[in-house]
């Protein structure tokens, strides 16, 4: 719904993908502020080639990366999940996180590091 009362925002200037991703992203956060928290763990679902078909090993290959993720701060945690898990370039992960390209590249280093 607010995609589409936003619609006219849309500049056409990045992916139609993209700018939802930033409302989707921005909605997201406000909600998390209400609650008094920033966890991204709530989008932090094992990326589908790292899916086993069924089993111990797909479970537990979950649990790590689930485990992993909440182990990096908020920022590098955003830029992970987007950059690695949904695809995104880091061009694409700083507008919709609405920060420098820098910043979104070294969160998604260091996230990787950790």
């Amino acid at each position: 719904m607010k995609a589409w009362q936003k619609l006219y925002t849309f500049r056409g200037t990045s992916r139609f993908s993209t700018w939802l991703f930033g409302i989707a992203f921005n909605e997201f956060r406000g909600a998390a502020r209400q609650r008094k928290e920033l966890a991204l763990e709530d989008m932090a679902e094992s990326p589908p080639e790292l899916e086993e078909p069924s089993g111990a090993a797909g479970s537990n290959l979950r649990l790590d990366l689930t485990e992993a993720l909440k182990l990096l701060n908020s920022n590098e945690r955003a830029a992970v999940v987007l950059c690695c898990q949904n695809g995104l370039s880091h061009e694409e992960a700083a507008q919709v996180l609405d920060c420098p390209l820098g910043t979104v590249k070294t969160n998604v280093l260091r996230g990787k590091e950790n």
